[in-house]
């Protein structure tokens, strides 16, 4: 047990930006994570500008590579700014400029180097209104194969605190696997946990049936005992309503919550009210997917992201 719980310290995590005050909210949650687990950084940025449509003229090589090189020396400014703003020397950080399409690019990166986790601005990335999930993060949360933390939170001078974790989850194999990951995350920061069950009002389903397959907790976290947690039962038409309300109401920091629940493995990766919740959440929103759904569908061969010259750091 005690090497899986270390896979839930997400040592390695890959933080995309587009040096907004959303991305850089996301690099403070980034780091806060990254001290926690002892884990290290890589700062990701993706130029799609540097794809030529097809049917354009070819442009002399050179003069690419001097483009990209300047290109190149002004992302890495912008990395040193942020590195020194924000990440302090005790973590480890790298930076990294790739250039094709965004969610694309992000998720092929994070799987191709195993990262533990994914954190990414909602918005930001694409400029959109507060009720619709950016297309680049709606994409990587609902492709991603990798745990996704997406936050809609840009004051950089809100101070990063997670106190009070919410864990929703119709207790099916599928969706308990995010309680692994809130447990394992409210015992290090020695936060709150709430489990919350929604029935559906149709579903005719009382407290009690539901306490019949209430899962024992000691079963996906060893110290269990040691967290305190309180398990929520509600009912709704739309879960992710009551997911919302119950966040704000109880000023949660954190919801954890699995990308499929009891209806199982669709193509369409990322489930409806997962969606609802990443989109509308009051707080940071951690989306997992359990590992049978990884190996449920092969990934369609992509075409490689192409790396800048000298822009790794």
């Amino acid at each position: 047990m005690s090497e899986e719980i270390a896979i839930y310290r997400m040592k390695r995590i890959l933080v995309p930006t587009d040096f907004s005050e959303h991305s850089r909210k996301a690099l403070q949650y980034a780091t806060f994570l990254a001290e926690l687990g002892k884990g290290s950084i890589t700062l990701l940025h993706v130029d799609e500008f540097d794809v030529s449509p097809l049917g354009y003229f070819k442009i002399e090589e050179e003069s690419v590579l001097a483009y990209r090189r300047k290109k190149a020396e002004f992302f890495q400014e912008k990395f040193k700014s942020l590195q020194r703003d924000i990440v302090p020397d005790s973590v480890p950080l790298e930076t990294l400029v790739l250039s094709g399409r965004s969610y694309k690019v992000i998720i092929e990166e994070a799987e191709r180097e195993h990262y533990d986790l994914i954190v990414i601005a909602t918005h930001g990335l694409t400029g959109i209104s507060s009720q619709i999930l950016g297309s680049t993060a709606e994409r990587v949360v609902r492709f991603s194969r990798i745990p996704v933390l997406s936050l809609r939170d840009s004051d950089p001078s809100r101070k990063v605190k997670i106190s009070r974790v919410l864990c929703p989850t119709d207790f099916s194999p599928s969706a308990n696997i995010a309680l692994t990951y809130a447990l394992s995350l409210a015992h290090e920061l020695h936060a709150k946990l709430y489990v919350q069950h929604i029935s559906e009002l149709e579903s005719g389903a009382d407290e009690r049936d539901v306490l019949q397959v209430k899962p024992n907790l000691d079963e996906y976290y060893e110290k269990a005992e040691e967290v305190n947690a309180e398990f929520i039962f509600d009912r709704d038409i739309e879960p992710s309503n009551s997911i919302i309300r119950f966040a704000e109401d109880r000023e949660i920091d954190l919801i954890v919550m699995s990308t499929h629940g009891r209806k199982g493995l669709r193509r369409v990766y990322i489930g409806n009210n997962t969606a609802e919740v990443v989109r509308q959440a009051p707080c940071p929103v951690l989306t997992v997917t359990h590992p049978l759904h990884k190996m449920a569908f092969a990934r369609p061969a992509t075409q490689e992201a192409q790396p800048f010259p000298i822009a790794k750091g």
